[in-house]
């Protein structure tokens, strides 16, 4: 149960009327005090009184001159306020021989008298009459006269309520001011700071000016030493939340925040702004080469320099990783954003030091603007991201407007990979094979896989269209696999047939070649043939990064007892230094060289080529042979070692083996 609580107002009210009802009971007790006092003072002055008036008729007082002391003592009856009447009586008490009033001639019926010995013990205010005798002689008989006074019970009513009155008013305006002084004490120093306390509690207005009760400023000095520190870490919670914490730009949360404000904002006042999106070219080589400490530095020093390069209201942002994005509003014509470029690339080809090295960092940049190229966040930040890869396909350090042919070649590119991932899941490849001729012989010893996309409603696919999306989007990695693995089921199919001799060559991707895993997989599947019928076709471009770690993974495929070919020989970077040092056994001459064989220059590159690979003791094998006059060429070039060419189109599996009983491959 929720335990009921009062506001300090009616706590304050129930202490005032505490202390009101202290105050009522002091009243009282100061009544009962004056009261006794007045009657004490009363009783002294009615003693006094009566006293001497017994004195005086005991000295003065004689049975035949009472009309004497008559004057005298209306004289003194009338002048004491407290006194209403005297009577003397006779010594039998029946005659009135003398009396104040005159009219009257008996005793005060109802008035009851005390004697004046018994003045102290009587209540003076609910007594009416004191009583006293006069002795008197008669000769030398004494006899007693009997005195009454009687007391003006109106006039000590008056005085009694006097006073009562007197001591109210002076009990109201005592009580009156002391009300007021301490609602003003307690308002001013404990219900209007508690106020501002309550105030401050709840909505954090500016803090408080000093109290003067000590609790109180304790309370308000914690409260603001709080929320101070409440606001600081609101602060940095804010900034954990909308911030980077490497670079110290906004992160992905803020960004799209941002953008959605200006995408508001130009709906309603027609305002584009540009949205570019930047990758750090070869990046993840930096990190690998120099470490993530030498990356981060990086990646700080591109933040500080774009935001350097851009305006004072442009926004730049870090996706994470070695992602940017820089939006730049209010955007009137292209003209900006290349003056934004221009200075990032000016500024990133200045070079970076560290460690007593120099590196020099570039970035490859999409670009989209609003709303001509989405018209909400994610769609303008996807269309920004495809145009930032078509400039790295341009060659890095580039940039690229988006556009809706982009967009197109980029669905398409989407759309392939979605047949490639059906295709493994569903079996859409198959081998052809390609039949390789000896030159000298003129017979088919050999063949080489290529492999088939099977689309249901496009049709056959070649690898042209696909292996390098497969190879951007990692599938050819499985796909690769599946390759081998067909291949290799292929030999075993031949085994003890009219086929057993047939040496079968698959192309192996870069990528795929470069694979941690791929020397292991490799082994386990070709495991069940004759490796000595198993040739893998690499390209020069495999070659030329990071060479010893590819060299030892070539010696492990001679190990393996696999041949090895170097697929299309010069038409990349072909260094003999490395072609002398790898084990390669076959050379092939690129297509190119074989479709020009008439042209002089020509014929002397491929017999430049033939000659090395006799030198080097290597065999060579011709693309694209498609004339009689270029298979007469080569057959006329003096070359040891075994030459070959394809001497048709790739074949299904069923054909190929008809062409190779048949021989007929002119």
């Amino acid at each position: 149960m929720k335990k009921s609580s009062m506001s300090i107002k009616f706590f304050i009210i129930g202490i005032l009327l505490i202390f009101m009802g202290s105050l009522g009971f002091i009243f009282t007790q100061f009544y009962q005090e004056a009261r006794l006092s007045t009657q004490k003072l009363l009783e002294e002055n009615i003693q006094s009184t009566i006293l001497n008036l017994k004195h005086f008729l005991d000295k003065n007082l004689k049975k035949e001159n009472i009309n004497q002391l008559t004057a005298y003592l209306d004289n003194n009856i009338n002048s004491n306020s407290l006194i209403k009447d005297l009577h003397i009586l006779d010594e039998n008490h029946t005659k009135v021989i003398y009396a104040t009033d005159r009219e009257v001639s008996l005793q005060h019926p109802k008035s009851k008298c005390v004697p004046i010995s018994h003045i102290i013990d009587s209540e003076i205010f609910n007594q009416e009459c004191y009583s006293f005798s006069v002795k008197l002689f008669d000769q030398f008989r004494p006899y007693y006269y009997q005195s009454y006074v009687y007391l003006d019970k109106r006039h000590l009513d008056s005085l009694l309520k006097d006073q009562a009155d007197k001591s109210f008013v002076y009990f109201l305006l005592y009580s009156l001011f002391f009300i007021i002084l301490i609602w003003f004490m307690l308002n001013k120093f404990l219900v209007e700071p508690l106020e501002k306390l309550r105030q401050f509690a709840y909505y954090e207005h500016r803090t408080p000016e000093t109290f003067d009760i000590q609790e109180l400023e304790s309370i308000r000095y914690s409260l603001d030493v709080t929320f101070k520190r409440l606001k600081k870490e609101q602060e940095e919670l804010y900034k954990l939340s909308t911030k980077d914490s490497l670079s110290g730009l906004y992160n992905r949360l803020s960004l799209m925040d941002k953008i959605n404000w200006l995408i508001a904002k130009g709906e309603r006042s027609n305002d584009k702004f540009a949205l570019l999106f930047l990758d750090l070219d070869d990046f993840k080589n930096i990190n690998d080469t120099q470490g993530h400490e030498f990356g981060d530095t990086i990646l700080r020093h591109v933040s500080q320099i774009l935001l350097e390069c851009v305006r004072e209201n442009d926004i730049v942002s870090r996706l994470g990783g070695d992602e940017f994005v820089i939006i730049l509003p209010e955007l009137k014509n292209e003209k900006t954003i290349l003056e934004v470029l221009n200075r990032i690339q000016k500024r990133l080809a200045e070079p970076i030091s560290f460690d007593s090295y120099n590196y020099t960092v570039t970035v490859s940049i999409g670009i989209t603007i609003y709303p001509k190229d989405g018209r909400d966040a994610t769609t303008l930040l996807k269309h920004a991201d495809i145009a930032m890869y078509k400039a790295k396909e341009l060659g890095k350090n580039n940039y690229h407007f988006f556009t809706e042919n982009l967009h197109e070649e980029i669905q398409k590119k989407i759309h392939m990979q979605h047949l490639i991932e059906d295709g493994l899941k569903n079996n859409y490849f198959q081998l052809y094979y390609q039949p390789k001729v000896d030159i000298k012989t003129n017979k088919i010893v050999g063949c080489e896989a290529l492999i088939r996309l099977f689309d249901p409603q496009e049709g056959i696919i070649l690898p042209k269209h696909f292996i390098s999306i497969a190879e951007e989007s990692g599938l050819i990695i499985p796909l690769g696999e599946w390759i081998i693995k067909e291949a290799v089921k292929q030999i075993q199919a031949w085994e003890n047939t009219p086929f057993t001799d047939i040496k079968l060559s698959i192309n192996v991707s870069g990528v795929q070649f470069q694979n941690q895993h791929f020397l292991t997989s490799l082994q386990k599947i070709v495991e069940p043939i004759n490796t000595q019928k198993f040739d893998i076709e690499l390209t020069e471009s495999v070659l030329m990064n990071d060479f010893d770690e590819k060299f030892v993974k070539l010696n492990q495929l001679k190990e393996l007892g696999i041949s090895l070919s170097l697929d299309d020989f010069g038409t990349g970077y072909s260094s003999l230094s490395y072609l002398k040092t790898i084990p390669f056994d076959t050379l092939k001459i690129d297509k190119s060289f074989i479709d020009d064989l008439e042209d002089e220059q020509d014929r002397s590159f491929v017999n430049m080529i033939i000659g090395i690979a006799d030198d080097l003791k290597m065999d060579v094998v011709a693309e694209g042979v498609e004339k009689k006059s270029q298979l007469e060429y080569l057959a006329s070039i003096g070359c040891e070692q075994y030459q070959g060419y394809y001497c048709s189109n790739p074949l299904p599996i069923k054909e190929f083996e008809k062409l190779f009983l048949s021989q007929q491959c002119h």
